[in-house]
């Protein structure tokens, strides 16, 4: 390739294999993943327990939204079965170890295979169904599996709930939420990089494609039925995976936890962050979960002492104007005001950018 030729190509398309394989590209880049991974990593010793707590839980909810923004946002199938495959994972690990006590990264790959067999089943049934169509069918699948959860637990389990064993990797046991913290930070750290991989290999590809037009993606050579059977299976995997996640890290869980308000709050991180946005799914996540405890603490700076019923209000109204807003100011939802703000630190002082800086 002439120097004239590499002039001529832009940044944004990569000219090799090895461009096109880098997450970034780029020494500014490398160092902002450097700096995130130095952060995140000290970041423990300046927060308390309770912090830290929430960020484990923020954390298992940027696994489960990035999937649901693939299937969601890339693929365009809307779906209302969250909380179904959350617990399904969940069900699906306490089952395990209440009945055969099998060991923790057992219970988690089962867990996975099970979200993925029932997305597959679902996937099977909305074959001839697109977009809000699909969404009446993960609707009837979420009744559906929260009936047979309460059926289980009351009948074959006789109990309020299932109690986990602390999770052991054969070399150490995770105790602390400290430990929890850096093993939940590798898992969504492998989450994200696997996405962005995945959609950028003919596989996401694919899926986009069926996403954006299906006849269209048929009539081009892609296979429809074999796209949306993966996509479901693989995402619903992944789900279940975290809802698997989830159940080791709380402890105990019942049915009543995996409710339609649960479902509905993974849509609002979708929307939020940013619908079809990989950083999109991990800003939403982490918004949507600190949200309601920064508007306690907020009050709790203000001195203004509210029941309790009145803050689960309050949080609800703040949660749908929250909702509202982004979808009629800002559509592509935090992702794209993080684009905005990192193109204006990299101008600044100057208003516009360069021609000749791709």
């Amino acid at each position: 390739m002439t120097k004239l030729q590499a002039q001529r190509i832009p940044s944004s398309l990569p000219s090799s294999l090895g461009r096109t394989i880098a997450l970034r590209r780029g020494r500014a880049q490398w160092t902002t993943i450097v700096l995130g991974a130095l952060v995140l990593a000290l970041l423990p010793n300046f927060l308390s327990i309770f912090w830290i707590h929430l960020a484990n839980v923020s954390l298992i909810a940027v696994i489960a939204a990035v999937a649901l923004n693939i299937l969601t946002g890339n693929a365009r199938l809307v779906s209302l079965g969250q909380a179904a495959f959350l617990g399904i994972g969940a069900f699906t690990a306490g089952i395990l170890h209440r009945v055969f006590e099998v060991p923790f990264l057992v219970a988690l790959t089962a867990a996975a295979v099970s979200g993925a067999l029932v997305g597959y089943v679902i996937a099977l049934l909305s074959l001839r169904l697109r977009v809000l169509y699909v969404a009446v069918t993960t609707l009837v699948l979420h009744f559906a599996v929260t009936t047979i959860f309460s059926f289980v637990q009351a009948v074959f389990l006789d109990s309020s709930g299932i109690i986990m064993p602390l999770p052991s990797l054969g070399f150490m046991t995770i105790r602390t939420p400290q430990q929890w913290y850096y093993f939940l930070v590798i898992i969504a750290a492998l989450t994200v990089v696997g996405a962005l991989n995945l959609l950028r290999s003919y596989i996401g590809r694919r899926w986009i494609a069926v996403g954006e037009h299906d006849v269209a993606a048929e009539a081009l050579g892609v296979p429809v039925t074999k796209a949306k059977l993966s996509v479901f299976a693989t995402t619903s995997a992944v789900v279940a995976f975290a809802g698997a996640l989830y159940a080791y890290y709380i402890g105990t869980f019942s049915f009543e936890s995996y409710n339609f308000s649960l479902a509905i709050s993974y849509l609002a991180i979708i929307i939020v962050g940013g619908v079809g946005s990989v950083l999109g799914s991990v800003l939403g996540a982490i918004f949507i979960t600190l949200l309601p405890h920064v508007l306690d603490q907020m009050f709790l700076f203000l001195q203004l002492r509210l029941p309790a019923n009145v803050l689960a209000g309050i949080h609800q109204i703040v949660f749908g104007v929250m909702i509202i807003g982004f979808l009629l100011f800002e559509p592509r939802g935090l992702a794209e005001l993080w684009r905005r703000l990192s193109a204006v630190a990299a101008d600044w002082p100057f208003r516009y950018r360069a021609f000749n800086r791709g």
